[in-house]
């Protein structure tokens, strides 16, 4: 379709939208206007098109970090918008920006650069391993296993003070809200079940320690075992 090509090229501009950094426009061949703007930092764009046939009439919708939050047309509601976006997402893979392209993330059709998709792979493993090294780790920088006991048997993380003082506090906890419950299993249950959680969560990002698991599944399964035995049994 010769007329819904785009005719002049992308061009680029600061954008005098709040919130966006820079904008990339066109003009098609039907006189149709495509424009782009766009923040790296907050990975925000806004699709904007207007239509020359329908008199002007204009369309346009916001991605944020790769999820479509806003579509609007000129009077104010979402009718048409991801259609007429679609219609010319054929246009808009034409943009010479990756890092545009990767903000709209294939969203109405818009195709990704490769090179740009396999970037995003490979950060997104990057941030996984990351994470899985820093949580989940056996070994520490000394290279020995601290799940392994000092004659080279399989043996458990030795418990520390910051875990014991953990644990008696879930110990109080738990009684004292099963004392002002009435006595009551199923909250002292919550409770253990609620701390296990909660220390496992300090650990991580509060204290930035590795999480000593055996001490969170004590109260998963205490928390388990009390709520099960005031449910069924008391």
């Amino acid at each position: 379709m010769a007329e819904s090509k785009v005719q002049y090229g992308w061009k680029r501009r600061p954008s005098e939208i709040r919130g966006y950094e820079r904008a990339i426009y066109t003009t098609m061949s039907n006189g149709d206007y495509l424009r782009v703007d766009y923040n790296k930092g907050d990975e925000r764009v806004r699709i904007y098109v207007e239509v020359q046939g329908e008199d002007g009439a204009s369309y346009y919708s916001v991605i944020s970090q790769g999820l479509v939050t806003v579509e609007r047309n000129s009077s104010g509601r979402s009718a048409r918008v991801a259609d007429n976006i679609r219609k010319r997402a054929e246009e808009f893979s034409s943009i010479p920006n990756e890092d545009v392209l990767g903000l709209l993330n294939g969203n109405y059709g818009i195709a990704q650069n490769q090179k740009a998709q396999k970037e995003k792979i490979q950060k997104r493993k990057a941030e996984f391993e990351e994470t899985k090294r820093k949580y989940f780790k056996r070994g520490d920088v000394s290279g020995r296993n601290p799940y392994t006991s000092a004659e080279g048997g399989a043996g458990y993380k030795k418990i520390g003070f910051i875990d014991l003082l953990d644990s008696l506090a879930g110990a109080g906890l738990a009684v004292l809200f099963f004392w002002l419950n009435q006595y009551s299993f199923l909250a002292a249950g919550a409770t253990c079940a609620i701390w296990g959680l909660l220390i496992g969560l300090f650990d991580m990002i509060i204290r930035d320690r590795e999480p000593f698991f055996l001490k969170i599944f004590l109260f998963l399964i205490s928390g388990a075992a009390l709520y099960v035995y005031g449910y069924f049994f008391v």
